[in-house]
């Protein structure tokens, strides 16, 4: 009985159901907060980790100094995560400065194969690598890398994992 409440609570959130603009009535208190809760959820959670400098990176150190951050979690290992490095110097050369800021993320638990691979990849932009003192995918919900987080200007979750035309798409928006 429960799966079937399930899939119909599901399927009146996908179809949009809403009250009639005459059945809405004052929010509550509650449902007020429940809606700034809501608007938090899009909020991005800060994070913390180590440069290849060694010195500590914070994500809200880059939010708000261009239009978007690109969070992007990566590992020196993955195959994708590396092939999608060229799409990225691509949209940083494109857009970088004040529209774009990429802060890539390694998840790499070999700091020796993440410096490497930095060396290889040449890539511009701002570098960090959790370690046990700064576990920053747990905070997003990684699951599979590369794993991309969209932040805007205000520190809103405007994309997680957009395609490259979404992507683009977004940053040639005004």
């Amino acid at each position: 009985m429960k799966k079937y409440l399930l899939i119909f609570a599901a399927a009146l959130v996908i179809a949009g159901c809403t009250k009639k603009p005459a059945e809405q009535a004052e929010q509550t208190p509650q449902q007020e907060q429940k809606q700034e809760q809501a608007a938090d959820e899009n909020a991005y959670k800060d994070i913390t980790a180590l440069t290849p400098e060694g010195t500590e990176l914070s994500l809200s150190s880059v939010v708000g100094k261009s239009d978007y951050v690109l969070l992007d979690f990566w590992a020196s290992w993955c195959g994708p995560c590396r092939r999608f490095v060229p799409v990225l110097k691509d949209f940083y050369a494109r857009f970088g400065g004040e529209r774009l800021q990429i802060l890539s993320c390694s998840v790499d638990q070999d700091e020796a194969a993440w410096r490497e691979a930095l060396k290889e990849e040449q890539m511009p932009w701002l570098q960090m690598r959790e370690d046990e003192a700064h576990s920053c995918s747990d905070l997003y919900g990684v699951q599979f890398i590369p794993h991309t987080v969209l932040i805007d200007r205000e520190g809103r979750i405007v994309a997680v994992n957009p395609e490259e035309p979404e992507l683009e798409a977004i940053l040639l928006s005004e």
